[in-house]
């Protein structure tokens, strides 16, 4: 099987995921959401109590500072609550209780966490094989949580204008 054909059976696997997704996930939000404003600032409020709480481990392995963690294991921690504000908090547009029981960061009670690990192992598959892609002439082509979510739990399914 050539590497476009895998390319595209593994995109056709990510829709359907995230379709059932879609219909699957019941939106605790009110129907116009928290303002970016108060998202902000509730995300604010948890990073700086976990900096807090990990000061003089900042540099150390996530791994090795927090409990329970299954990707990105050799990041150092200050590194992965970035990654987890800068990266999928904003591109999906919600707080760190989306994902995360706050009162428990190792709890795995909440589905979506689970989800986006697995989003996390197919995007990777998918950036492997964008790079086998000779007719691609961006040696930087990649994906991640925004080239789908675009700042929206339920990601965009086609190409805004």
């Amino acid at each position: 099987m050539n590497t476009l054909k895998k390319f595209y059976i593994i995109v056709s696997v990510f829709i359907l995921v995230v379709f059932i997704y879609s219909f699957s996930f019941h939106i605790s939000q009110n129907a116009n959401g928290p303002s970016s404003d108060s998202l902000e600032a509730a995300k604010q409020i948890y990073i700086d109590q976990i900096k807090e709480s990990i000061v003089g481990k900042e540099n150390l392995a996530s791994d090795s500072v927090f409990s329970n963690i299954q990707m990105l294991k050799d990041v150092p921690a200050e590194n992965l609550l970035n990654i987890m504000n800068k990266g999928f908090s904003n591109s999906l547009g919600v707080g760190c209780d989306h994902c995360h029981n706050t009162s428990d960061w190792a709890s795995n009670e909440k589905n979506a966490k689970q989800i986006s690990r697995e989003m996390m192992k197919m995007s990777g598959q998918i950036r492997d094989m964008i790079s086998n892609i000779k007719e691609i002439e961006s040696e930087k082509a990649t994906i991640n949580c925004t080239t789908c979510h675009r700042g929206e739990i339920v990601p965009a399914l086609k190409m805004k204008d």
